[in-house]
């Protein structure tokens, strides 16, 4: 304890001039009134939030999570680049109370709150919208529009505002830019050239008047494959990988591919408290696997020190149940692998070869074997040599061996620790025929000598109880 109180003492005085300023939210709430149909924008214009989360919540469900969707209707709710939140086509189900814009931080998170009623019928004339736009923007050809993959396809947006503002094109949020030289943009109209299904998805056009609420539209661009997936719903799944290997300064990634349906909250955890995007030291995103409902969370610890090593977990949630994975990231070596195997010059012992990684120097090997049958453990310790990068090749040679079946064990260590155990490995020895083992090659050999050794990997050949080594 006393140690972590002298680095936050240092981080103190590292910080002392360079304060974080906080995070804030400098929209307003705002109580929406609209007719089924209409277009809706909810605004949540934040500040200071390089290290902080900002979620959307309706009813105190998740909509999005930075930039991670949560709700199916994705495509006619969009979280837009400046945190704003877009209903297309309302209907009298998104009426709420509770639009919940949020900068999640300890103790309290910061919160503005949004009300928001759609009518079923149009209101009546002398009823004045509470909240409207300046102007309007028609799509063209529609606000949904299908194609077959590998045909062309332009959109248009069009408005009448007056003075003519400029439009600016986003693609599922992010902005168009020239990344995807299928997609030409010319003014107020896109062209899609040789359309596939990453092309599907929400066509956003803004007119960009310098109002807090700019004027938009959307079309919803469905892309027609003949893959089609069908999933029962179902709570999450979790694949992660248990153990991460890593170095300090070493950047790492843990990662956690979830499938779920309906579609899960996903957070990362250490030590059992919430991780939250911090500038310069933790990432979070994440990719759709394609032709799968899976998705797969990375969380990148940036130049990472012995604090971060530990137990990490993954939370996936939704509304059929939670699962929760561990993952440990870790500074000690590697599990080593069997790589190979040689007789020895006196054809009377074998050399066995391990291969692992370790991203601090290793600092000792020990291997130990015995014949099948015997209650003892002998122990070698091979000679440690400079490794390639990160990469580490260990030779032992086992000499005067009698005939038999052997077992044998290798672990390593560094700085911070052992390692695992490899998986055990058996090699045996035998008498005639006379056949010795050397290199890749057969040679001939008198007998009287001991003749043949022939290695043979079994991972996980025997149960760990078995394998238990004698304390040394």
């Amino acid at each position: 304890f006393d140690d972590d109180n002298e680095e936050d003492e240092d981080e103190e005085a590292d910080n002392i001039g360079t304060a974080e300023m906080p995070p804030q939210i400098l929209s307003h709430p705002i109580s929406v009134r609209v007719k089924a149909g209409d277009t809706v924008i909810l605004p949540c214009q934040v500040i200071h939030t390089d290290n902080y989360v900002v979620v959307w919540l309706k009813d105190d469900k998740y909509l999005y999570f930075e930039s991670q969707k949560y709700t199916e209707d994705d495509k006619r709710i969009v979280r837009l680049p400046n945190n704003s939140l877009v209903i297309y086509n309302a209907t009298v189900e998104d009426s709420s109370n509770n639009y919940k814009c949020s900068i999640l931080q300890n103790p309290h998170s910061i919160d503005l709150t949004h009300r928001l009623l759609v009518d079923e019928n149009p209101r009546q004339e002398s009823t004045p919208p509470q909240y409207s736009h300046k102007g309007i923007i028609r799509v063209r050809p529609s606000k949904k529009v299908e194609v077959n993959q590998g045909h062309n396809i332009t959109l248009g947006c069009e408005t009448d505002i007056q003075p003519p503002p400029e439009i600016k094109w986003f693609i599922e949020n992010k902005k168009v830019d020239g990344y995807d030289p299928d997609v030409i943009l010319d003014g107020n109209y896109i062209t899609i050239k040789k359309v596939n299904e990453s092309h599907s998805g929400l066509y956003q056009c803004l007119a960009e008047d310098g109002s807090e609420t700019p004027a938009m539209e959307a079309i919803n661009v469905v892309v027609n494959s003949i893959n089609t997936f069908a999933f029962a719903a179902d709570k999450p799944k979790i694949e992660v990988e248990r153990i991460v290997y890593s170095g300090t300064g070493v950047d790492s990634e843990i990662t956690c591919i979830v499938s779920a349906h309906p579609v899960a909250l996903v957070m990362w955890y250490k030590d059992d408290k919430l991780l939250t995007q911090k500038k310069g030291s933790i990432m979070m995103f994440h990719r759709i696997i394609p032709n799968s409902n899976k998705t797969k969370h990375i969380l990148k610890i940036l130049h990472p020190s012995t604090q971060d090593f530990g137990e990490y977990k993954c939370r996936a949630d939704n509304a059929i149940g939670h699962v929760i994975r561990s993952i440990i990231l870790t500074g000690v070596p590697s599990q080593a692998k069997i790589s190979g195997a040689k007789m020895t010059d006196d054809d009377a012992g074998i050399i066995l070869k391990w291969h692992l990684e370790s991203y601090s120097p290793i600092s000792e090997y020990k291997v130990q074997y015995r014949r099948k049958g015997d209650p003892e453990w002998n122990f070698i310790e091979p000679e440690v040599k400079d490794g390639k990068g990160n990469q580490y090749i260990v030779e032992c040679p086992i000499p005067e061996l009698l005939p038999g079946s052997y077992e044998a064990i290798l672990k390593a260590r560094n700085e911070f620790g052992w390692s695992l155990d490899s998986e055990p490995h058996t090699f045996s020895g035998d008498y005639p025929p006379d056949l010795a083992l050397k290199g890749n090659s057969a040679t001939v050999r008198s007998p009287g000598t001991f003749l043949a050794l022939i290695l043979v990997v079994l991972s996980c050949a025997f149960t760990s109880n078995l394998l238990q080594p004698k304390q040394h």
